[in-house]
């Protein structure tokens, strides 16, 4: 009995722990070229490319409206954070979204945020105090998003 009732416990808690927010991404029509370029971009040069992201909360969907390259030939690892933080503010911007690419031939790139990307993440909430968007691509159609800041809210990968 003991041990039925603290399975439901740690259940009941990992439910409430949750945060509310959308539960599924989608990328606007308008802005789908614009990803494709960003990863065909990075795929061409063999590096990773970020951009300013447009997004909006819409019921249990966040939808992608559009992004903006930052200065052509930009690496994520090689961009300072103090660019992408002024660049990428509110309310034109609400985050940032970034590629991964295979590094070596046949491997797959991280569909995952890094600790560094972890730590601007952070850093953007900081500057901005609102919680923020941040993509993620890691094949030419799939991207991996979430809203983080004061929350975190997970989204399910999608294609687009």
């Amino acid at each position: 009995m003991n041990r039925l009732l603290s399975i439901a416990l740690l259940g009941a808690s990992l439910t409430a722990s949750q945060p509310e927010g959308p539960e599924a991404l989608s990328v606007a029509p308008a802005a789908q070229p614009a990803l494709h370029a960003l990863w065909a971009a990075s795929v061409a040069a063999k590096a990773e490319r970020v951009a300013c992201l447009a997004s909006l909360a819409d019921g249990d969907t966040l939808r992608i409206i559009r992004i903006l390259p930052l200065a052509v030939g930009a690496d994520s690892t090689a961009v300072s954070a103090g660019a992408s933080l002024e660049q990428c503010g509110p309310p034109a911007w609400q985050g940032t979204v970034h590629t991964h690419i295979p590094l070596a031939d046949g491997r797959r790139p991280n569909p995952r945020f890094s600790g560094a990307d972890r730590g601007v993440m952070l850093m953007w909430w900081q500057r901005w105090k609102m919680d923020g968007t941040f993509c993620l691509l890691y094949a030419e159609d799939q991207a991996h998003c979430e809203i983080d800041g004061s929350r975190l809210v997970i989204l399910p990968s999608a294609r687009y």
